[in-house]
C-alpha cells in the first residue's frame, strides 16, 4: 500500500505532529550536559556519517566513535532524550538526520544529538511483537525493516507513507542484528587482528580466550569493514593494512555502588550477570578498561560497595571480604574478612597511618596494608554490631557516621568523642533534633560535611567550629545516600533524586530524571559531578 496523494500526505503530516512527542530531559540543558555511561551489551547496528560511526548497542544507547581521531565521544542515551538505551537499529541519513529505533518506537534528531522526535510503535501500527530491525534510505524516503515487511517513511517528518513486503526501489541499509550466523571467513582469513584477539574464521576470541559471536557488520564509504560482537566490542577493518583493530567502551556493571580514584575512576557495583567486572574509567579521554571477574585469576565475582585507592594498590570492599589490585604488578587477590554474623558487606574504607579502617553493618575492622592481617583495636569492641554508614579521615581526626550517632576519633591522643561534645559551637548553631543515623560524610577545602535526616552539619577543621550548612527541608528530611561539595555548592542524593543547593545564595535545583536512577555515590572532578547510579555512571556539567 502506498500513499501518493499530496493532500493526503499533508493530512498525515498534521496528524504526525499531533501524535509525536519531543524527547529532551530539560530545555535548560545542552544535549551533553548530562551524559550516561552503561554496560553496552551486544552491538546491534552500525551506521556512518563523514565524522562518526554510530554504534547501536543493546544496553548502552548509541555510541559515537570519531572516525578521524579513533576515539569515543559522549554516547547518546536516555540522558539526551531517547526513550530507551536498548537500540535495535540506527541510521544516519545523508540529509544529516539521525534515526534510532528502540523497542518502544522510532526517533530522529536533526542535530544528531538532542531534540529527539519520538514516534511510538502504535503510531506506525506495529503489532506487539514487531520492532524495527534495521533502517535505510532511498533517494526520497527512509525505510524501516521489520523482518516480515518494510515501512516507507517521509525523511523529514517521519510520516508513514507505505507498507509493503519489500522496497520498490533501491535502498542503502545501515546494518542490523544478524538473524543467522555471519560468514566473514573470506575477509577474516585475509586480515590480521591486533591486541591479542584471534579468530577461527567463524567467531572471534578475546585475549583472555573468551569466544565472541559476531552480531552485525557494515562497510563505510572508504571500504572499511566494521564488525560488531556480542560483548559490545567492535572492529574497524583497514583494507590497506589488512588489519582489524578492536574498540570497546562501557562499564563492567550497570548498578554502580561506588566510585574511587583520582585521575581515573575505579567503578564497582552489584553483580547482575556472569560477565560482570570492575571498570577503570578515564573521563578525560573517554577510555575504559574492564576487568571481568571470570577472566582474572584470584578475582572472585563479588558485588562492590566501596573503593579505596592507595599509592600502590586499589582496594574494593565487597561482601565479607575485599579484592585488592596491585597497580604495578597488575595482579588481583581476594582477602576474607571477619565482620560479624549475618549478611555483611564493606560500607566504606579509609587509610589511616598504614592501616585501612573498614566500616560494615556490624561494626569496624582494621587491616594492615602490607600483610592484610586484621589489627586489634579498642574501638572494634565499642562499635560491635553498630551499623557504620560512612568514614572520613582528615587532620588526625576520623569521623564515624553510624546508626547510633556521630563519633570522632582523635588519632593523636587515641581518644573517642561523641559528636555533640567535640569542637566549638557558636550561639547560633543548632544541633540536629535527631542524634542518630548519620548516613553520609564528605569534605571539601578544610571542611567536613555530615548528614542525617534532621540537618547537614559543617565542621571547620582549622578552628574546629560547627555550623549549620543545610536545613533538612532542602532535601525533604529523608536519608541522605551521598554528598559532594564544591566551594559553596553541595549536591545531596536521596531516594527522591539529586538536590543541588547553593549554600550562600540559598538557591536550589532538583534533578530527579528517570534516566539518573538511584544515586549511590558522587564525585566532583573539574566542571562535572560524576554519579554512580542504579542506571550506570552519569556525569553532569554544572559549571
Amino acid at each position: 500500500m502506498s500513499y501518493g496523494n499530496t493532500s493526503f500526505r499533508q493530512f498525515w503530516v498534521i496528524i504526525s505532529f499531533i501524535g509525536a512527542t519531543f524527547a529532551q530531559p530539560d530545555l535548560r540543558f545542552h544535549p551533553f550536559d548530562f551524559v550516561q555511561y552503561r554496560k553496552p551489551g551486544q552491538v546491534n547496528s552500525i551506521s556512518f556519517s563523514d565524522q562518526y560511526a554510530y554504534i547501536g548497542t543493546h544496553h548502552g544507547g548509541v555510541q559515537r566513535f570519531n572516525i578521524f581521531s579513533n576515539r569515543f565521544e559522549e554516547p547518546i542515551t536516555r540522558a539526551q532524550g531517547l526513550k530507551s538505551n536498548s537500540i535495535t537499529a540506527v541510521h544516519r541519513a545523508t540529509n544529516g538526520v539521525l534515526w534510532v529505533a528502540t523497542p518502544f518506537g522510532v526517533e530522529h534528531s536533526y542535530d544528531e544529538a538532542g531534540n529527539w522526535r519520538f514516534m511510538a510503535n502504535n503510531h506506525f501500527g506495529f503489532f506487539s511483537n514487531q520492532f524495527v530491525e534495521r533502517i535505510g534510505e532511498s533517494n526520497n524516503y527512509i525505510w524501516l525493516d521489520l523482518g516480515s515487511e518494510v515501512r516507507r517513511i517521509d525523511p523529514l517528518t517521519g510520516v508513514q507513507l507505505g507498507i509493503m513486503p519489500n522496497p520498490d526501489e533501491p535502498v542503502q541499509w545501515s546494518s542490523g542484528l544478524a538473524r543467522f550466523h555471519i560468514d566473514l571467513s573470506n575477509e577474516l582469513i585475509e586480515y590480521s587482528i591486533t591486541d591479542g584477539w584471534m579468530t577461527d574464521l567463524h567467531s572471534l576470541f578475546n585475549p583472555d580466550g573468551r569466544q565472541m559471536r559476531l552480531t552485525t557488520y557494515a562497510r563505510n564509504r572508504m571500504g572499511e569493514l566494521w564488525i560488531g560482537t556480542e560483548d559490545g566490542t567492535f572492529f574497524r577493518g583497514d583494507p590497506t593494512m589488512k588489519t582489524f583493530t578492536p574498540y570497546h567502551f562501557g562499564l563492567g556493571q550497570v548498578d554502580i555502588q561506588s566510585i574511587g580514584g583520582k585521575d581515573s575512576f575505579w567503578i564497582g557495583g552489584l553483580l547482575n550477570s556472569q560477565t560482570d567486572g570492575i571498570t577503570c574509567f578515564d573521563s578525560d579521554r573517554e577510555i575504559s578498561d574492564i576487568y571481568v571477574f571470570e577472566d582474572r585469576i584470584n578475582m572472585d565475582p563479588i558485588s562492590i560497595f566501596s573503593i579505596l585507592e592507595l599509592k600502590k594498590e586499589v582496594w574494593f570492599g565487597g561482601e565479607d571480604g575485599i579484592l585488592v589490585y596491585h597497580k604495578k604488578k597488575e595482579y588481583w587477590r581476594n582477602y576474607g574478612l571477619s565482620l560479624g554474623g549475618g549478611k555483611n558487606w564493606v560500607t566504606d574504607m579509609i587509610e589511616v597511618d598504614g592501616q585501612v579502617w573498614i566500616g560494615s553493618p556490624n561494626g569496624l575492622a582494621l587491616l594492615n596494608i602490607k600483610d592484610k592481617q586484621q589489627v586489634d583495636h579498642e574501638l572494634i569492641n565499642q562499635f560491635n554490631n553498630v551499623y557504620i554508614h560512612d568514614l572520613t579521615f582528615s587532620n588526625n581526626l576520623i569521623f564515624i557516621g553510624t546508626e547510633t550517632g556521630l563519633f570522632i576519633f582523635d588519632t593523636k591522643n587515641q581518644k573517642l568523642y561523641d559528636g555533640e561534645s567535640f569542637g566549638y559551637k557558636p550561639k547560633e548553631f543548632i544541633y540536629p533534633v535527631r542524634h542518630d543515623d548519620y548516613t553520609a560524610i564528605t569534605q571539601d577545602k578544610g571542611n567536613i560535611y555530615i548528614a542525617n535526616r534532621s540537618s547537614i552539619l559543617k565542621f571547620n577543621l582549622r578552628n574546629r567550629q560547627w555550623s549549620n550548612a543545610v536545613d533538612a527541608s532542602i532535601y525533604g528530611g529523608i536519608d541522605v545516600k551521598a554528598m559532594a561539595v564544591d566551594k559553596n555548592t553541595i549536591f545531596i542524593s536521596t531516594v527522591n533524586g539529586i538536590t543541588k543547593y547553593e549554600m550562600k545564595k540559598h538557591l536550589m535545583d532538583i534533578y530527579n530524571y528517570p534516566f539518573i536512577g538511584q544515586v549511590n555515590d558522587m564525585y566532583i572532578h573539574g566542571r562535572k559531578i560524576w554519579m554512580g547510579t542504579s542506571e550506570g555512571l552519569t556525569s553532569y556539567r554544572y559549571k
